[in-house]
């Protein structure tokens, strides 16, 4: 009787669980940063199934990870790596599945990226930031980006809202400290920068931004884009 009873709740939560996502299975590419961490956000777009902004901690196995890392040393001033995963539905995966086949690029998968590791295995660590876009929301006042890492890299991307907008990876340093240990207390800082055209990225005239999780500026000591696309969120 009980197990039973198992089967049947497990049906309807499976059951439930289909009806929770009416996404279409679709490739999910993403931009990855990082090297000991591999960092992975999401390039999304406004409309389904890719209207997601998603920030991940990817793991590899130990010989994939080697050659990852030493393809990343062997080509210091390349900035994108991408990842092309297998179809699939996107926050199933996320949420659920949590493990997939993809091929990493050297460059952008869909612009003349170079395949370096094919139909590898990958599992979705840990998840720090998930929201799909909401179609009424409205551009804040200030720009806002996601700050992340850990004690060796940290970065930033910008939060996308409404479109028109733009997708913006950056590694960066922070210069206190205290920000760096705030930072590894937690999956991500939101941290905003007064600027007067929230539709571009940060000019970075001064190196500083607030966050409501400290009572200080956060300051960076330096940046660098690694990523930016206006045209997809057009």
């Amino acid at each position: 009787m009980k197990s039973v009873l198992t089967i049947f709740l497990l049906s309807i939560t499976m059951s439930l669980f289909a009806q929770h996502y009416p996404d279409r299975p679709s490739t999910h590419g993403m931009m990855l940063m990082g090297n000991e961490t591999i960092y992975a956000s999401h390039l999304p777009m406004f409309h389904s199934p890719h209207d997601y902004q998603i920030i991940l901690i990817l793991e590899l196995t130990k010989d994939d990870q080697v050659i990852y890392q030493q393809d990343r040393k062997n080509h210091p001033g390349e900035l994108v790596y991408t990842i092309e995963p297998e179809t699939f539905v996107l926050p199933e995966m996320i949420n659920y599945t949590r493990i997939f086949k993809a091929s990493i690029y050297r460059g952008h998968f869909e612009r003349g990226g170079s395949s370096f590791l094919k139909n590898i295995t990958v599992k979705i660590k840990k998840v720090i930031y998930y929201k799909q876009f909401d179609k009424n929301a409205t551009k804040p006042d200030n720009l806002h980006y996601l700050l992340f890492g850990n004690a060796k890299e940290q970065f930033l991307v910008h939060q996308i809202s409404s479109r028109p907008d733009f997708d913006e990876n950056l590694i960066v340093q922070l210069k206190d400290k205290k920000d760096l240990k705030l930072l590894t207390a937690h999956p991500y800082i939101t941290v905003s920068f007064h600027e007067k055209d929230s539709e571009k990225p940060f000019s970075w005239r001064t190196h500083s931004g607030n966050s409501k999780e400290t009572i200080r500026p956060i300051v960076f000591s330096s940046h660098q884009t690694l990523y930016l696309e206006f045209d997809d969120l057009k």
